[in-house]
């Protein structure tokens, strides 16, 4: 099966939790994406500076399962430089924000945390 793991909240923990669920869809055959967007793209920042410990979040992007940051999110929070920094794709299709339409489209179903 597809799923689409949504990240919305600057909330470390919360972000623990949903790339730990990805994580482990993903070791179980299913093919997942995972997206930041509202407020989440504001905890790359601490990520990238080192502030913020969440090693779950480099074994995410070793198996290539996050997809993207919402880029005018990103923008917004004063995170476009954290996210290129740690390779996070920067997408915005719909009016700067992500299009999660092509997801469903595509059969995955969405998940958030």
């Amino acid at each position: 099966m597809k799923y689409l793991f949504l990240a919305t909240d600057e909330n470390k923990m919360q972000l623990y939790h949903l790339l730990l669920n990805a994580i482990n869809f993903h070791d179980k055959g299913h093919e997942v994406a995972t997206i930041l967007e509202c407020a989440s793209p504001k905890l790359l920042i601490g990520i990238a500076d080192g502030t913020i410990k969440l090693p779950v979040f480099d074994k995410a992007m070793e198996l290539g399962i996050i997809d993207h940051a919402c880029k005018a999110c990103s923008a917004a929070f004063s995170a476009t430089e954290a996210a290129q920094k740690l390779g996070v794709a920067l997408r915005g299709e719909l009016s700067g924000h992500s299009d999660l339409l092509k997801f469903a489209d595509a059969g995955f179903s969405i998940l958030t945390f």
